[in-house]
């Protein structure tokens, strides 16, 4: 494998650009709804100037992947240490989004806040690519108003990715000279796994997520609480409105842990409004962070971010339930290994 540097505009850097890869150094995970990170070792940079990207080829030349170069360092053993950062990383920037708009569906929202971006940070050789078919959308929007600053990527794409079942990869188009960010619907090609078949029994499940998630506006004037909605994460992954007093109502993980969208006013009769739709919205957001969260890897198991994995636990069993996938792990010489779910992150798990 060879790495090759290339400044902004795409041009590849004449002294010392292509390097001779360490092949057992090389490491790859690609995530689709988080950051991927790569890194290796390889020939010494000699090169004067900082690169913009880093292309990794095959031994043929052929394109394998691309990132953010980031700072190339200099070893002991004379050798170039490289720590990319993936290219969705150029999303991770705050932008004013003008929320008044009218977003006809969730891909022509994704398209407006790429256009903003683009806009914002004069990124004019980048390309949003996304289904041509749609899915509902609903429950998760963006509030209704004027213009508000938000993150990019945590707050404008990451938990629309996870709550409406996507994913995003990145490339660069070397040829058109422009980096290429890629949405795609997760869950769509079955792949059953038996994990009696793989020896596994302990597998990560959530016990102490946080499972509900609800705003509450306090009225300082007239002293009173008004409620958002109560949203509740089941353990199918599905998130639900709760209605307190229906007798049916069960949350579905235990304990339950609850999280609370505090907001304050003394005026809610202009303000109550906006702030409980903000409310509702962030605390739809949390709950985002805590769909999928499994620990299951395979190794030597062929799959890619539109794999659905349909888990069974013991022989003659139904379906525990279906997962995405969460990370692709590689090395030089392909595809090693495959994390089923997203991983934990700050999350208490039982081993079962």
């Amino acid at each position: 494998m060879i790495v090759s540097f290339y400044d902004a505009g795409f041009k590849g850097l004449q002294n010392n650009a292509s390097l001779v890869v360490d092949n057992a150094s090389y490491k790859l995970v690609k995530r689709g709804v988080e950051f991927d990170s790569m890194s290796c070792k390889c020939e010494a940079f000699t090169g004067d100037a900082q690169p913009t990207y880093c292309v990794v080829k095959d031994d043929r030349g052929r394109y394998v992947y691309g990132c953010l170069a980031g700072v190339p360092q200099l070893n002991n053993d004379n050798q170039t240490e490289i720590q990319a950062s993936d290219l969705k990383l150029m999303l991770d920037c705050d932008v004013a989004l003008d929320t008044s708009q009218t977003f006809f569906s969730l891909f022509d929202y994704l398209r407006a806040v790429f256009d903003t971006w683009k806009e914002y940070t004069l990124q004019y050789d980048v390309e949003l690519v996304c289904p041509e078919e749609n899915v509902s959308w609903v429950y998760l929007k963006p509030p209704e108003g004027g213009y508000v600053c938000y993150n990019v990527w945590h707050d404008l794409i990451a938990p629309y990715l996870k709550f409406y079942g996507l994913y995003m990869t990145s490339k660069i188009d070397l040829v058109n000279k422009k980096v290429v960010f890629t949405v795609g619907k997760s869950m769509i090609t079955p792949k059953a796994v038996r994990l009696w078949e793989y020896g596994i029994k302990n597998f990560g499940k959530v016990t102490t997520g946080v499972s509900e998630a609800q705003c509450i506006v306090y009225d300082k004037t007239g002293g009173t609480l008004v409620y958002g909605y109560h949203w509740v994460l089941g353990q199918n992954n599905t998130v639900t409105v709760a209605h307190i007093d229906a007798f049916d109502y069960l949350p579905t993980i235990y304990p339950i842990r609850r999280k609370i969208v505090w907001k304050e006013t003394e005026n809610y009769e202009e303000e109550g409004t906006s702030l409980l739709n903000e409310g509702n919205r962030e605390a739809l957001e949390i709950l985002t962070k805590y769909m999928f969260n499994e620990n299951i890897e395979l190794s030597n198991f062929e799959a890619d971010f539109s794999t659905r994995f349909d888990i069974y636990l013991s022989r003659g069993g139904n379906k525990y339930k279906s997962l995405p996938c969460g990370e692709l792990h590689y090395d030089a010489n392909g595809l090693v290994k495959v994390q089923i779910g997203y991983r934990f992150t700050g999350i208490e798990f039982l081993l079962r």
